[in-house]
């Protein structure tokens, strides 16, 4: 969706204070490492794009709603279809 739109924004992927140990919402599995990781350091990731968020701290930390500036909005295909 980076590619394609001028800002995407991602639900929960930094946990909000609504954060539970529920895997994925279409079923009842719980266990914290599906937010924390457990086969590789899941928080490395969670950080950076907290980083990229171009969103407010308020909707980062209440909703769980992280804005990313699509590839569209900084001119980066415009670069790459250089030859």
């Amino acid at each position: 969706m980076m590619a394609l739109c001028r800002q995407v924004h991602v639900y929960e992927y930094v946990p909000s204070v609504r954060q539970t140990d529920l895997c994925h919402y279409y079923e009842e599995y719980y266990d914290a490492a599906c937010t924390v990781g457990s086969y590789h350091p899941l928080l490395y990731e969670k950080q950076l794009v907290q980083r990229m968020n171009a969103g407010t701290c308020y909707d980062l930390r209440v909703k769980g709603r992280v804005t990313l500036q699509g590839f569209r909005s900084d001119g980066c295909i415009a670069a790459t279809a250089r030859p």
